[in-house]
């Protein structure tokens, strides 16, 4: 890393804002569709620096003036917003959240989130959806099909929090730190890791009493082969036989080691992966070019009705909604 990668650079009014997020698409202000002042003003700047590693960007700010941040309905990423010297107000479409020192936010990739008020200094942590919820999947022995319900607020007084905290400002403070050998991947990445799987100890969420258990046994070979098949080719024609077959066992063997670890059948967890699927692409796409079916048949649903009661069931609401939410 050069000194100009270190460098700070500065947002000093609306316009510029709008030309750094439409001109720079690896920028994360892309994921704020709108900023401004909190009052009828023209003051409005911030300067704001940013690093990537692996499946994080970390994002140095400092807003010189009160201002509103948008961040829209859907992220590709959970976003942790850590103040360093800042007094702020959040949303997240669940409730109001005042926030302070003592506290860490958190938003989801699906719902709404912006900032009501904000003015100092924060480190936002962008990790991607897919690395979060793999290490999840991997460290429950079973997939996650949809996102994580984390809880709005982690307070600084927790002392798994603190610790989190500590793994992300040494992060933040290697990445801008040019010649770092946390920059180099060999180093890095694994540290990456760690900071993903701190996250998922040191949030509140429906997982974590299994994750503060004593750790699983292992899932038998067979469904463990069978899992890895249906992760990585859910939208293939996948039947029990191929799946028995790929794992080397017979259908009668592996139904039984599903059940017997799982407490489900193979193909009704491939079904549950591929509504997860469904549903994180009609997130995902334009309504005026995809449709419902067009999504369902691509992931195997080949009654309309059915796929929208499971649909509607597990995410409380019918698939056409979920699209239209993504225009």
């Amino acid at each position: 890393m050069t000194a100009e990668d270190n460098a700070w650079v500065a947002v000093r009014s609306v316009d510029d804002f709008a030309e750094l997020r439409n001109g720079r698409p690896d920028s994360p202000c892309q994921w704020w569709p709108e900023i401004g002042p909190t009052v009828d003003t023209d003051a409005f700047s911030f300067t704001h620096r940013v690093r990537r590693l692996g499946p994080i960007t970390l994002l140095d700010i400092d807003f010189h003036d009160d201002v509103w941040v948008n961040g829209g309905d859907i992220r590709p990423h959970y976003h942790v917003t850590v103040p360093i010297a800042a007094s702020w107000a959040t949303r997240d479409g669940r409730s109001p959240v005042v926030s302070k020192a003592s506290s860490v936010r958190v938003y989801r990739p699906e719902g709404k989130a912006g900032i009501s008020r904000y003015a100092g200094r924060l480190l936002a942590v962008m990790i991607d959806r897919q690395a979060v919820e793999e290490a999840l999947a991997g460290a429950l022995g079973h997939s996650i099909t949809s996102q994580i319900d984390c809880q709005p607020v982690m307070m600084t007084t927790d002392q798994a929090v603190r610790s989190w905290i500590k793994m992300v400002s040494l992060l933040a403070e290697q990445l801008f730190e040019p010649g770092s050998p946390l920059q180099q991947p060999m180093v890095g990445l694994p540290f990456a890791e760690s900071v993903v799987h701190g996250l998922l100890l040191a949030t509140d969420h429906s997982y974590r009493a299994a994750l503060d258990a004593d750790a699983p046994e292992p899932a038998p070979p067979a469904v463990r082969a069978a899992l890895d098949v249906i992760e990585a080719e859910a939208d293939q024609p996948l039947t029990v036989s191929v799946l028995a077959e790929r794992s080397y066992v017979s259908v009668r063997t592996l139904q039984q080691a599903f059940r017997d670890h799982l407490g489900i059948t193979p193909m009704a967890y491939l079904r549950e992966v591929r509504l997860g699927r469904a549903h994180q692409m009609l997130l995902e796409s334009d309504p005026a070019r995809v449709t419902v079916a067009s999504v369902a048949y691509r992931w195997g649903f080949t009654n309309l009705g059915r796929f929208a009661t499971a649909h509607s069931a597990r995410y409380g609401e019918s698939p056409s909604e979920t699209l239209r939410r993504s225009a």
